[in-house]
């Protein structure tokens, strides 16, 4: 829904409260920001496709921003909001924890609640991960953001404050690089000694079994029962053997 007709039609407004959800925005309507900007504090942005923040500087006295159910990546351009208190962008394409915390800790100087669920960079007790690796995360995040009275769910206490003081710093949880991982070419041959083209080993089709070996049963090995009993030199020691060796 990207016609202004439309997106008026579909804004909900209450009091200093404004909602749009689900209207498949891939950015903030500059109309949007010209028209309610100086006067809503609590802004929901969720289940569209916003992949850019581009006029939410328009926003200047937002308390409240939800970002919820996006395409937000980590390195998204925020425009600095002193009064923010409450970010929650679960549910985006955020990667890089270190790089988004040090963007939120810049932007966003007076944030006391912070929610990240379902993003790459979040290691949560929803996906099933181990619990301690939860709370490694958030030693780490609290590390970074000092202000924050919650993060996802969950509040913050003042001994886990204390804890992620003392050993924040070293829980930023590893995430290995795919990229180090992809096996990016291989050098052919013509048969004649001389090189071909690199070829994409990612990219390589599969071979197919021979066609002697697609079909049950047929092939150089086989399993199965024998009445086959060997009686020569070296079978003496068979009769030592009980069923319970077997």
């Amino acid at each position: 829904m990207s016609d202004l007709l439309s997106i008026e039609q579909a804004i909900s407004l209450e009091g200093d409260h404004l909602s749009l959800v689900g209207l498949d925005l891939i950015s903030v309507p500059p109309s949007v920001g010209e028209k309610y900007g100086g006067l809503v504090k609590q802004l929901d942005l969720s289940y569209n496709n916003i992949e850019t923040l581009e006029h939410l500087g328009q926003f200047v006295h937002l308390h409240s921003l939800v970002l919820d159910n996006n395409s937000l990546v980590t390195d998204e351009s925020f425009p600095k909001i002193f009064g923010l208190k409450t970010l929650s962008v679960n549910n985006n394409k955020i990667s890089d924890l270190k790089k988004f915390l040090e963007i939120v800790k810049e932007k966003f100087p007076n944030l006391t609640y912070l929610s990240m669920l379902k993003n790459p960079a979040c290691t949560s007790e929803i996906t099933g991960r181990d619990s301690d690796d939860y709370q490694r995360y958030r030693y780490y995040v609290l590390h970074m953001l000092r202000g924050l009275k919650f993060l996802d769910s969950r509040e913050v206490e003042e001994e886990e404050r204390k804890e992620a003081q003392r050993v924040g710093h070293l829980c930023l949880p590893a995430r290995p690089d795919p990229s180090q991982y992809k096996r990016t070419s291989l050098v052919g041959s013509d048969g004649n000694g001389n090189s071909t083209d690199k070829i994409d080993a990612d990219h390589l089709p599969i071979p197919e079994l021979p066609q002697d070996l697609k079909q049950e049963g047929i092939g150089k090995a086989s399993f199965g029962l024998s009445n086959y009993v060997y009686y020569g030199r070296q079978s003496e020691g068979n009769r030592f053997i009980v069923n319970e060796d077997l």
